[in-house]
C-alpha cells in the first residue's frame, strides 16, 4: 500500500500498472492513471488499519486515508486538501502483492498529529 502511494506521489506509472492485479486491469488504466498523476498532488498517507497482509498471508486489506491537492480537477478547488478514504484489497501471487480493488469510504476526521 505504501509503495503504491509513493508511486502515485512520484508519478511512477509503470509501477502502478505492474502492481495492479491482472484480473483488475482494463485497457484504459494507463490513461486514467496518467490523468490522476497529472491532476493531483499527494500530500499525506495515514494507514488506518490492516487485516492480514503479512509475509505468510495470501490476502490483505488496508484501510487508509490519502490526502491530496487537486491541480486541474473540475469541481474541486485548486490548492485545498481533500482526502481519499479507501478500504483496499490485495492478493499475493508468486511472492508479489497486487492491488485488486477497493471501496471508497466516507471522509474521516484525522488527528492533526497523524495526518
Amino acid at each position: 500500500m505504501r509503495s503504491r502511494y509513493t508511486a502515485y506521489s512520484k508519478g511512477y506509472l509503470d509501477y502502478l500498472l505492474a502492481t495492479l492485479h491482472p484480473q483488475s486491469r482494463q485497457g484504459s488504466d494507463r490513461q486514467a492513471l496518467q490523468q490522476s498523476i497529472q491532476n493531483m498532488r499527494w500530500v499525506g498517507l495515514t494507514v488506518v488499519r490492516t487485516q492480514k497482509g503479512r509475509t505468510q498471508d495470501k490476502r490483505g486489506i488496508v484501510e487508509f486515508v490519502a490526502l491530496y491537492q487537486p491541480a486541474h480537477m473540475e469541481g474541486l478547488q485548486i490548492g485545498v486538501v481533500n482526502q481519499l478514504h479507501e478500504r483496499s484489497r490485495f492478493v499475493k501471487e508468486r511472492n508479489q502483492w497486487f492491488y485488486v480493488d477497493g471501496d471508497i469510504l466516507p471522509p474521516m476526521q484525522l488527528n492533526p498529529r497523524n495526518g
